[in-house]
């Protein structure tokens, strides 16, 4: 696992931000970061954290995207942070999973025939649609493709080994237009866990917003 701060001005709050898989600083590079420190965690061929200081801060938010959502707990728990607000975004914490996640062999399938044309495929059911994928693809290709499917096999294995961590999230979006992570799945596995909102969004959720801030809010 890598961090990065993509913002450090000394603010009072910070937002910890768990990236989706295969991503780095371009899936939210447009969003305004006033008022906010942020560290981004990404790249999950481990799910152990490198330390960060967080003590000087008064508020620490979460904010986890897609399989992001699924590593949060393991961090939160080894950094021991009281967290203000947290909001998951079109993922669950049973990533690979039938009924409350992504099917079983639909996650493997993926792993195995991970390449440049399979990752344009998925990166158009990502955005929603060619309309999209021709405006934004340049948010989600800059990491390697074969580094990718290493982080993906890695991923595919932890969550064959671990268990659902006991982080509770205060708020999911659900994104109706979601290709990845069904709305269907997201709505069992959040149902009775967090307060549910939902936007007709596919699930790169990160385009109907221009700021930390909206997200916060939600």
């Amino acid at each position: 696992m890598k961090t990065r701060w993509l913002n450090k001005e000394g603010n009072t709050d910070c937002i910890l931000f768990f990236n989706g898989w295969g991503m780095d600083e371009n899936t939210v590079n447009h969003l305004d970061r006033k008022g906010f420190d942020i560290c981004m965690f990404y790249d999950y061929k481990t799910i152990h954290p490198e330390e960060i200081a967080l003590s000087s801060y008064s508020r620490v938010y979460v904010v986890s995207w897609s399989l992001g959502v699924w590593v949060t707990g393991f961090v939160i728990d080894a950094l021991g942070v009281n967290v203000s607000k947290s909001i998951a975004l079109n993922g669950t914490q049973l990533p690979v999973d039938l009924c409350y996640g992504i099917p079983p062999q639909v996650f493997e399938n993926t792993f195995t025939n991970w390449d440049e044309r399979n990752r344009k495929k998925f990166n158009r059911r990502v955005l929603g649609g060619k309309s999209a994928f021709e405006l934004y693809e340049h948010k989600l290709v800059s990491r390697n493709v074969v580094e990718q499917q290493v982080e993906l096999g890695v991923i595919l294995k932890l969550v064959k080994q671990t268990t659902v961590t006991n982080f509770c999230f205060d708020t999911a979006l659900i994104g109706q237009q979601d290709l990845i992570f069904s709305p269907e799945n997201q709505w069992e596995f959040w149902k009775r866990k967090a307060m549910v909102v939902e936007f007709m969004l596919p699930h790169y959720p990160f385009n109907y917003f221009n700021s930390w801030k909206q997200i916060i809010s939600l």
